[in-house]
Parts: structure tokens; sequence; C-alpha cells
């Protein structure tokens, strides 16, 4: 199967992934198949909803973001300039949850955020939501490629030269650092292969001001991927931040303590959200928003949209699909034929991969303590209990990015002496294990296992692996070592086109649950399918965190989206339904492809450096003779694998590389 798999991967061949019945379900694995107001904490006032501009079709299209993290707020930004050139009509609304600003001015110490987290860093749910943690993350550079590309547009076209896409840009290098030396280990140290990354690639500071090499000039189109990390609250911070810029250019309004449960009123191709305060009022009580034609959810794994919305249309669910049913035969084809609720519930689940993955920030090490080759980006495979042992150095802030004042006028607390001056360096690790000894503890909320005593076992397991493996457990502080099971979603989520048909058989379901079977469906009122409804990020599709490209897919598909946009609406600004489901169907097609790049790689990796059922074979047949292979071979397929993890071979892409 490993081979199948390789094999796979170094043809380019693709397939599809989880799809409506007209479309292949399986792939080449079983793992892969499987009030109101800006930045404020509000919830909208009854007369918002008022406001002919936001709730009538007047023939632009209207958005709403639900979810104000990494892609919810990179999507946001890239619909700006569509704003700003009167395609969409403004602002962009983004909703979040959190109470982001109470949150970030009461910071905690370590890692544990309230609401996050439990006691001694246990994690609530996975992913960084809108309020991040203290952890350092990765970011490939097909993540900000999209925004480099717009400012190069920006010399014709003033609408794509964003001043927030500058200072983010800026903001993201000052506060993280690039990663250049890597390579996979051996727990007794030994390297399977070294590499090197690009650690000055193509940036905002060569944009403006010209940047040549010897070879020609400088681009993306010439340069090699990069991996950036950063502290995940330092790179929300830096996301907010330029939102406020464009906030206060009226193309983004982001509304922060509001929780969206589902879609209601739906009226022809528009419909509303229906909010609920998170800010400490009545939590009861519910408001409407403005009607929308086009609803993103980039509310991340446990998204309630995509748990209520997606796999109607399910291979599962019927052999009929949703669209099949007309609503003159709903009833009859809803009660006879559908198996509705469990091919939802299959095409929306979320599987617990039964590891547990730990992360820490240990202190920067020494010469002696990082002993020969210890310094450097390493990932170490173990051969039994799915362990696997990664470590990267990097530069952030000494201390927590604070956000700008609404008000303020000046640069980003990044940009300042005071930041520049007060850096501090460390080494971010993460490390996996599937011992029943923690994978209970960590179901078991009586559990009496400490923070300390987890940090020991961890100790014991990881203690006899080379250095510095245990000298990073050890000088970090047992407190702020954050440990999470491993979730990821089995299939990916497509875009809904018929929130309609959906409620009316919701809307049939509970009739049917109060009343029996021989229940009418009162349909809903106004003609139109309701509005699109589009998942990305994590909504999408959550996999297993082995490649380091959760935020860069995040920070992807809001390029993607908006490039979609402004397809469907490039010959007129007057907004076309279908056009519309036509370019956001292509992109799902073009966004499974990225997605199946990244799912190969992950389970071709996770095969070599977890082994779970050929560890012998691994131990004494792969590992060695990856050894023994030369390493400039090596190297080669090394940075091949990089490239197609991220969607940067072959032929039509749709990730930040060329377009």
């Amino acid at each position: 199967m490993t081979a199948k798999l390789l094999y796979r991967v170094l043809s380019g061949r693709t397939a599809v992934l989880y799809s409506p019945p007209s479309r292949r379900h399986k792939t080449s694995s079983s793992s892969i198949n499987n009030a109101l107001r800006s930045f404020s904490t509000a919830t909208p006032s009854a007369d918002h909803n008022d406001d002919d501009n936001n709730t009538k079709e007047n023939g632009r299209l209207r958005v709403a973001i639900v979810g104000g993290g990494a892609a919810g707020m990179t999507t946001a930004l890239h619909l700006s300039p569509l704003v700003a050139a009167g395609l969409i009509q403004g602002p962009i609304d983004v909703y979040e949850a959190n109470n982001v600003k109470t949150s970030n001015k009461s910071r905690t110490s370590g890692h544990t955020i309230s609401g996050t987290t439990t006691e001694g860093g246990k994690q609530l749910y996975s992913g960084s939501g809108a309020l991040g943690r203290h952890i350092g993350v990765g970011i490939w550079s097909t993540a900000w490629w999209p925004f480099l590309r717009s400012l190069e547009k920006g010399y014709n076209d003033a609408n794509k030269n964003r001043q927030s896409y500058k200072t983010l840009l800026k903001d993201l290098e000052a506060c993280g650092s690039y990663v250049k030396d890597v390579g996979y280990r051996s727990p007794n140290g030994s390297w399977l292969v070294k590499s090197q990354l690009n650690a000055s690639p193509y940036g905002i500071d060569d944009l403006l001001h010209g940047t040549t090499e010897s070879n020609g000039s400088k681009s993306i189109d010439n340069d090699d991927p990069a991996l950036l990390f950063v502290r995940e609250k330092d790179l929300l911070s830096c996301l907010r931040n330029a939102i406020k810029i464009e906030q206060k250019m009226g193309t983004v309004k982001y509304n922060y303590g509001v929780k969206v449960e589902s879609i209601n009123a739906v009226n022809g191709n528009m419909g509303s959200l229906e909010l609920h305060p998170t800010n400490g009022t009545d939590s009861t009580t519910t408001t409407t928003s403005p009607q929308y034609h086009l609803i993103i959810a980039a509310d991340g794994l446990r998204s309630s949209l995509r748990s209520r919305y997606a796999g109607h249309q399910s291979i599962h669910a019927t052999s009929l699909g949703i669209e099949s049913s007309s609503q003159d035969d709903i009833e009859n084809s809803l009660e006879n034929h559908w198996e509705h609720t469990r091919g939802h519930r299959e095409a929306t689940k979320v599987e617990n991969r039964e590891y547990i993955v730990f992360r820490g920030n240990a202190p920067k090490l020494t010469a002696a303590a990082a002993g020969e080759d210890g310094s450097d980006s390493f990932q170490t495979w173990g051969c039994s209990k799915s362990m696997r042992f990664a470590a990267v150095p990097f530069r952030h802030a000494d201390e927590d990015l604070e956000d700008d004042d609404e008000e303020s006028n000046s640069g980003h607390y990044s940009q300042t002496d005071a930041f520049k001056e007060r850096q501090k360096d460390e080494e971010v690790w993460f490390a996996t294990i599937n011992d029943p000894v923690f994978i209970d503890a960590y179901k078991n909320s009586n559990s009496t296992m400490d923070a300390e005593e987890r940090k020991k076992l961890l100790i014991d397991a990881f203690g006899s692996w080379h250095n510095p493996v245990k000298t990073l457990i050890e000088t970090t502080p047992a407190e702020d070592i954050m440990y999470e099971m491993a979730l990821a979603h089995k299939h990916n989520a497509s875009p809904v086109f018929d929130i309609k048909t959906i409620m009316d058989f919701e809307r049939w379901k509970l009739n049917r649950k109060n009343k029996g079977n021989s229940c009418k469906v009162t349909p809903i009122i106004g003609p139109g399918p309701g509005p699109i409804l589009v998942f990305i990020g994590d909504s999408m599709m959550t996999i297993d965190p082995v490649l380091a490209q959760g935020f860069t897919m995040a920070m992807e598909s809001g390029a993607s989206i908006a490039r979609s946009i402004e397809r469907a609406l490039s010959n007129s600004p007057a907004y076309s339904p279908a056009l519309l489901r036509h370019e956001l169907g292509e992109r799902q097609v073009r966004r499974e492809r990225r997605l199946l790049h990244l799912l190969r790689s992950t389970e071709l990796v996770q095969r070599l450096a977890q082994p779970n059922g050929f560890a012998i074979f691994a131990r004494y047949f792969v590992r060695p003779l990856m050894k023994l292979c030369p390493d400039g071979i090596k190297q080669g397929v090394f940075n091949f694998m990089i490239r197609y993890s991220l969607g940067l071979t072959g032929g039509e892409r749709d990730s930040g590389g060329k377009q």
C-alpha cells in the first residue's frame, strides 16, 4: 500500500474525495476516504435588519463570513478589493463567537487560555479559533503569495493595492522567522534525509523596493516555497490589525461575541443567520442578521453550519440525492426513499485518530544541550505506538502582542522599536503517541494524572531518543505543555446550493417526530433555493496535523474563494446565482485536488513515520534503504514532496502558486 501511495504521489495521479453520488467516493487509502459594530461585543439591533441596502437584492452580491479566525479574516481581506471595486455590496460581515477584545486584554500565562483549555493545558477542542495560543505554528508561502500577487496587480488596479496587505505582510515577517535546515531522523539520531528550505523568500520588501538577483528579477514565479513560524496569537493579532484597516475603509465589519447557529428567513436566493450573544448577556436571546446571498463557513472543526447543512447530498444517504426531489413530491421522497439522517451523519463525521498530540515552546538550546546536529529543525520517526517528535527553532516577541486600538493611527505594535528590541528565541516542539496511559487519562474526566506526572511519563517515553528531544521536554514547564486528542474529518464538505430544501427536510423530520409518520411538509415561505453556503479551512475538512499546513490551507481558501467570486462577477457586477454556483462548483474540484495532494502526502509520511502494522518492515527495510540512498536523490524526492503536498506540481492548481 505504501509503494502504491508513493507511486500515486510521484506520478501525480489524482482522485475525487467526498462528493455527491455523481462522483466517486473512494480514494487511494482508507484514512484519506475517511448593538453590532466593528470589533465590538454586541448583537444586532432590531433596526439593523431594516436597512434596505443590507436586505434587498439590489443587484450586488451580499456576503457573510461565519468565524473570525485565520480562515475567516483572510477571506474578508481577499474580498475587500471586490467591495472597493463595487462588485460586492459592502461591508463584508464577519461573525465571531469569541469576545476577542476582552480575551486579548486579559491574557493568561503559559499556553492556557480561558475558554479554550482546562487545567494543565488540555485542549477542549483542536484548533486556535480567533484567540490563538502561544504555541508556534508554521505557515507556508502559498498562504501569503496571493496578497503579494494582489499588490503586484495594484500597480494597474488601485483597488488591489491594499495598505492592509502591506501591513499584514510586514507584521508577519516581524513576528516570526523562516525555517532553513530540515530533515527526518531516526530515534538514535541518524538522519534519514536532510534538506534546506527557502529562508529568504520573495516578500513585501522585495516587491516594494524592486529587489533583483543576478539571474533576473526575483518574483513569486521563480521562488521556492518557504515556511514561516510564528506564534498563533501573533498570527491572529496581525490579521486582526489588517482587518481594522479595512474596517476604517468600510469594506469589512468584524462582529464578535455573536455565535451563529443556523440559517433562517430564506427568501429567494437570500437568507439570514440566527445569532446568539456570547458576551455574558442572556444567551437565550436570538436575533436575525441582515440577508445574504453567500454565507462562508469558516468556523472550524466543530462548525455548527457544517454539522447541520453539509453532507445531505450524500452517497451514503440515498441514490436519489437531495436535488432529485421536487417540492411537489418532497414528502413522498423523504418518507419512502431517504436514509437521510444516517448519510448526513456519516458525511459530517469527526474521527478520533486515537493518538495524543503534545505541544510546547522550550527555551532556546545551548550548543552543549543541543549536541551535534541538534539545533536544526527535524522530525524524528519512531517505530511503535505512533511515536513521532519534531522541533523547530523560531524567534518571536518577548511579550504578547496587543492589538492596535480602533482609533489608533499608529503602526502595528510589531513595527515598533520596543517590539524589535525584545524578541525571544525558542524551540517549538510537538510529539505524538498512542500509549493507552495517555489516551485513557485524556478521555477520563475523573483522571488524577496532573501535568507533572504527564510530563514525567512523556520523558520516560521519549527520553532515550537522540539529543535534544529529552532536553526540550524537560525545559518546558509542565503546565505549559498542551495536549489534545488528534481529531480529523472523515470527508470534506462540498458547497450547499439547496439550503431551502434541507430546511424543508428538517421541518419534515420535526413534524414526523411530533405527529407521527402521516405528516405533511410545510414549505418555507418564499420561492428560490436560498443562499449559497460554502465551507473553507477546517470547516471544509480538518486533517491530521502532520505536515504543518492547517493554517496554510485556511489562508489559501480565502484567496481561492475570492478568485471564484471575482470570475463570477467579471462581466457584470449584477449578481447571477447560476454563474456563482458554477464557479464555486469548479472551485470545489480544484480545492479537492489541492486537498488530495496534501492527504496523500500526509498518508505517506504517516505510514513511514508511524508504521503501525509493519514496524519491522519500516525499521529493517524502508529506513536502511533511505539511509543508503544518495543524498542528492533523497533531497530531490524530499523537495518534490514538499511542492506536491502544497499543490505546486502538475497542471491546474488552486493554491498560492502560479495562476
